[in-house]
């Protein structure tokens, strides 16, 4: 039955009985093989005042086994098929009663000091709403996944750092214009102001999309690089951006965009978005190899745009956006965009950084024998692949 709770305590074990300030929500597709990792890496937080919740999206493999034998105290909640990320973390906000949620993808491993890093951080900073954690690569930390998500003023988002060399510039506090939500911290309230995660995006820039609605509410992010967590996915050296990242990227790009733009900004960034829209099309038809994705993503933005157009009305009648501060982080996203042209590392093909052979050949492995990439793994496969 989707949304069915296996039997748990009802208090995470790491908290000794008290009632925890965190709910950790892991979303997990055939993550028998990743879930332990995850999961004793969080065993080892120093902070203890959190519980842990793994949201199942229908695994065919033994997760489910593994979960009740090894880690009874982790509630499970399993949804009986595959509904992609957005429902599978939408699950895990609405069972969590706690003052903080964090959503971590089961393809990570928490250095010991995370979630205490990104907590402290919203103790010390009640300005802000959420928080967005320092990703680096599984088997090399020293190059960045992530360090908090990027928007530019065409509507394309990156991440900010990806796959740059970590020579200490992003060891500072930042606030940035949102969080990947493969390791974040949300203040629960903001979900009472955001909702939750557009279960239509299925996957990949739904939490760009939810940046942008905290944005419009006024809701700011910070980048907190004390909270440090290594990704397998991110950071695969050698691999394109498969074809399914390229159509539900540019679907979902489009939607983004149409929902949350404010009427405002709609004059300089529409012909923007178009001729990157256009620019993007060109590059893979004259040799970038993914025109047939990229074509059908275009075709389902424009099939997103009736219910991007109803959200839209329901979004921008109760926006109250800070304009200035909005159209700065929009600038700073464009530089780093401009930075990554089709092609490169930014964009989703060969990084910029290469790895030694080892660590090549065990990343491949772990990609070939357990889901660890975006579409396959921390459930985020969408439906009927």
């Amino acid at each position: 039955m989707p949304g069915a709770e296996a039997p748990s305590e009802p208090m995470n074990a790491a908290t000794g009985g008290a009632r925890p300030r965190v709910t950790v929500v892991i979303p997990s597709y055939n993550g028998e093989r990743l879930l332990p990792g995850c999961l004793d890496a969080l065993a080892r937080q120093e902070y203890r005042s959190f519980r842990t919740v793994v949201v199942d999206n229908g695994s065919t493999d033994n997760s489910p086994g593994l979960l009740a034998a090894r880690y009874p105290s982790v509630l499970v909640i399993q949804m009986g098929r595959n509904a992609g990320f957005a429902a599978a973390v939408n699950a895990g906000i609405r069972r969590a009663e706690t003052e903080f949620v964090s959503l971590l993808n089961n393809d990570t491993a928490a250095d010991p000091g995370w979630l205490g890093a990104l907590v402290g951080a919203l103790d010390a900073h009640p300005a802000f709403a959420f928080c967005a954690s320092k990703m680096v690569d599984f088997y090399d930390p020293r190059i960045i996944d992530s360090a908090g998500n990027c928007l530019a003023s065409n509507g394309r988002s990156v991440p900010r750092a990806f796959l740059e060399e970590d020579r200490g510039r992003y060891d500072k506090y930042a606030e940035v214009f949102g969080a990947c939500a493969g390791a974040a911290l949300y203040r629960r309230s903001l979900f009472d102001r955001t909702g939750l995660f557009d279960e239509r995006f299925v996957s990949y820039k739904e939490d760009v999309d939810l940046d942008f609605r905290a944005q419009l509410a006024d809701l700011r992010c910070l980048y907190v690089p004390s909270a440090v967590c290594r990704h397998i996915g991110g950071a695969t050296s050698g691999r394109r951006k498969s074809d399914l990242a390229v159509r539900l990227g540019t679907r979902n790009g489009i939607a983004l965009f149409v929902k949350n733009m404010p009427a405002a900004l709609l004059f300089r960034t529409v012909p923007r978005l178009l001729l990157d829209l256009a620019f993007q099309l060109a590059h893979q038809t004259l040799g970038g190899g993914q025109a047939v994705p990229l074509l059908r993503g275009l075709l389902g933005g424009a099939a997103m745009v009736p219910h991007a157009l109803r959200e839209r009305k329901r979004i921008q009648r109760r926006a109250t956006p800070d304009l200035p501060r909005l159209r700065r982080l929009l600038r700073r996203g464009t530089r780093r965009s401009n930075a990554i042209a089709p092609g490169a590392a930014g964009a989703g093909d060969e990084p910029r950084a290469e790895r030694g052979d080892a660590d090549r050949a065990r990343t491949a492995q772990v990609v070939q024998t357990g889901p660890a990439a975006k579409d396959s793994s921390s459930g985020i496969r969408p439906r009927g692949r």
